[in-house]
């Protein structure tokens, strides 16, 4: 039976191979050798060190230079801005304002030391030290403070007029504290296990609170190596702290910049890459700044160089997390028909020797995020297990991955994939019913602390990343004649490969007294994810319909033949 089993997967693969697939794995290479040739990780990591220099929250003064910082770029490339573009100008940008409801928030200096004078930290060493939003004190200002410790008894203690030293959100505590009981401001310790504090402990993870005009308060967020010190001093001090903050809050306005790269036949279909300037880090997300803006500059490139002419829109979002994206999507429902795939770069520059961890894709919804076994993994970002209703069965997921393990074979460079989790710009595509990636790295010890810096930045993985990236959008907005039959050959692979994986996980699952009807269906959903996986090849319109039909249901019919195969190992 294990035999039969064999040559039902041999069967699916050579099905999918037909049809001349001798030529349709070379099909990729070109693209490759052409973005690699052009693809200069320098002004990448240029880019990246403009952005990072600043903390970036929507609208502020070091948002909006990285916006045209990035703009300028696309100029030199020769991008035209698109109010000024000709009919023929295929390479525009335009940079979309609107007034912001609310006013945003800048720091600009920052000190915390105890009564004696001894100083905990300071804003030009300690970056992400006052929470977003706050407001400014009057020149340094001595407070009484009180431990509320995890702050799940506050009513216990008299915070009036007090500042509240806790072990939890500033967010939960400003809100409790501040708003309900009158402190006049919070400092809060609150860091993730993964970015692991007793290890690093100078670092700052950044968080905000809410922008409360009327109270004009603040908080301060506080390293491990600086709360510590704190607690010591409530034996060895008055209960007092000296505090000088400066920060600015003011109207302003928030900025997208779109670039496009039109396509010759299909203007309309299009792929999208979106890349979110807010968060003060270098790895998130000056690195997807930095990236993005020199693979639009890349294509520019190959465009006027006539090595490239995509049928098919690429279109270079850069914005507001999420925000953006979402609005994108959802603006202009005409143009959300023609996205046919969406790309988020977030946390791409990673250098794994000092940040940990790897290079990952974030898939969109398939089995593997429901059932988290074999190779499937979440990241310790975490994600929850989600539903049959939920899966999004497309060719998206495996072409992806396998191009990028592709390149990471050349380059001696880790990648590897996790179940879907959201939390980026990928996931107003999936809302959108668009097929939506996410190319990430994690863990980063880093991640969203203030040690997020430039030294943690390589240029050869800005390199590596947006290498994948382009030559990835250059190969289905071109849309040549092979694409189809390429695709539904890397599908129908990597098909083969997990329902292989899969009847051996459920056999030992089995073997170790799990429910057997358990395992048939964890195989049979994967089988079925398959089938409209294979189906979702006819979105990039072959150019020989008949001939690949007849591919698509000679795969679809072996898959089937699979299916039966694999449940029948696991009567």
């Amino acid at each position: 039976m294990k035999y039969i089993f064999r040559m039902g997967a041999a069967l699916l693969l050579f099905l999918s191979c037909s049809a001349n697939a001798f030529q349709f794995k070379p099909f990729a290479q070109p693209y490759y050798d052409m973005v690699d040739a052009t693809f200069n990780q320098n002004e990448a990591f240029e880019t990246v060190a403009f952005v990072e220099k600043y903390f970036r929250v929507v609208g502020n003064e070091g948002f909006n230079k990285s916006i045209y910082y990035a703009a300028d770029k696309l100029k030199a490339a020769g991008f035209v801005l698109e109010e000024e573009a000709k009919p023929s100008d295929r390479l525009t940008y335009r940079i979309e304002k609107r007034a912001l409801d609310k006013p945003t928030w800048e720091p600009v200096s920052g000190s915390l030391k105890l009564g004696s004078g001894e100083e905990l930290l300071n804003l030009e060493t300690n970056r992400n030290m006052i929470a977003i939003n706050s407001f400014s004190t009057k020149g340094e200002q001595s407070f009484e403070f009180v431990n509320v410790y995890e702050g799940k008894e506050i009513d216990n203690y008299d915070v009036e007029g007090k500042v509240v030293v806790g072990n939890a959100s500033a967010r939960y505590l400003f809100s409790e504290c501040v708003q309900k009981r009158g402190a006049v401001g919070v400092i809060s310790y609150r860091m993730p296990d993964y970015n692991q504090p007793v290890k690093h402990q100078n670092s700052i993870s950044f968080s905000g609170i809410p922008l409360d005009e009327e109270k004009e308060s603040f908080a301060i967020l506080l390293s491990y190596d600086a709360y510590n010190k704190l607690l010591m001093a409530e034996f060895e001090e008055k209960f007092e702290l000296k505090i000088d903050l400066a920060t600015k809050v003011y109207k302003s306005e928030e900025l997208t910049l779109v670039a496009e790269l039109k396509g010759s036949k299909t203007p309309e279909e299009r792929f999208v890459f979106s890349a979110h300037v807010q968060e003060p880090g270098a790895n998130d997300n000056a690195s997807g700044v930095g990236a993005l803006t020199e693979i639009a500059a890349s294509s520019a490139r190959l465009l006027q160089s006539g090595q490239i002419d995509p049928e098919r829109t690429i279109t270079y979002l850069f914005g507001d997390e999420i925000v953006s994206t979402n609005r994108y999507v959802q603006e202009d429902p005409e143009r959300a028909k023609g996205i046919k795939w969406g790309m988020s770069l977030d946390m791409v520059g990673e250098d794994t020797e000092k940040t940990g961890g790897t290079f990952l894709i974030e898939k969109m919804p398939d089995p593997g995020a429901i059932w988290v076994r074999g190779v499937e993994k979440h990241s310790e970002w975490g994600g929850r297990p989600l539903t049959k209703e939920q899966l999004k069965p497309h060719y998206f997921n495996d072409l992806v991955i396998s191009q990028f393990k592709a390149i990471g074979s050349a380059r001696n460079w880790e990648v590897n994939f996790n179940p879907f989790e959201g939390g980026s710009d990928h996931v107003p595509f999936l809302r959108g019913n668009i097929p939506g990636l996410l190319l990430w790295h994690f863990t980063d010890v880093f991640y969203h602390t203030d040690r997020d810096r430039i030294d943690k930045v390589s240029p050869q993985t800005l390199d590596n990343v947006g290498t994948g990236a382009l030559m990835i959008a250059l190969m289905l907005t071109e849309n040549k004649e092979q694409l189809a039959d390429f695709v539904l050959l890397e599908a129908s692979t990597a098909a083969a490969i997990r329902m292989t994986n899969e009847v051996q996980l459920s056999k030992s699952g089995i073997s170790e007294g799990e429910d057997k009807e358990v395992q048939r269906d964890i195989v049979a959903t994967w089988a079925d994810y398959y089938l409209n996986v294979f189906e979702t090849t006819l979105d990039i319109d072959p150019k020989n319909k008949t001939a690949f039909q007849k591919n698509l249901q000679e795969t679809k019919d072996a898959m089937i033949t699979l299916k039966n195969m694999s449940l029948g190992q696991l009567n």
